[in-house]
């Protein structure tokens, strides 16, 4: 799979994302995404995420160029806020993050059956971020944040999708 750095030097010479930007100047680079399987393969592409204007806009790579999602809006908090990535800062790569995933999911959840889920190369409270997150057989979503600097553990977190009376 491609690297999201090679992924974004693409972009960033791209006919679409130029017009875009010229339109967007406020815009910043705010995520990379991919969904994985749960045999933790990526089902598709980078899509990289710009934010502006309380939107994300998304470019998808198709075919050699790219497509665009239209602006949406944000599924945020309301006091959360989007953070600027910084791709400098991403000194592990996805692969490696991913075993760091393997290695500490039956430290944090023991016992998990994992189905689909996906990953997000973010900056969450100033720190650039491995996010990987997958539902759970058991309809749970569990989910595991390393630091993309140091591979460091950063958070961890299981939410039952269903509410118990």
């Amino acid at each position: 799979m491609i690297t999201p750095r090679e992924v974004l030097n693409t972009l960033l010479s791209d006919e679409l994302f130029l017009n875009w930007k010229t339109e967007n100047p406020e815009s910043f680079l705010s995520h990379f995404f991919a969904p994985l399987n749960k045999e933790f393969e990526t089902k598709s592409n980078w899509e990289i995420g710009f934010f502006n204007n309380d939107k994300i806009t998304v470019f998808v790579p198709v075919n050699g160029k790219f497509g665009i999602k239209p602006a949406d809006e944000i599924f945020k908090k309301p006091e959360a806020k989007v953070e600027q990535l910084n791709i400098e800062e991403v000194k592990l790569t996805f692969e490696d993050s991913l075993e760091l995933f393997k290695k500490n999911l039956p430290e944090e959840f023991p016992n998990t059956d994992l189905g689909d889920g996906f990953v997000i190369l973010q900056t969450y409270r100033e720190k650039t971020l491995w996010n990987f997150t997958f539902i759970t057989k058991k309809l749970k979503f569990i989910n595991l944040k390393f630091n993309a600097s140091s591979g460091e553990l950063e958070d961890s977190q299981e939410v039952d999708l269903v509410q118990k009376s």
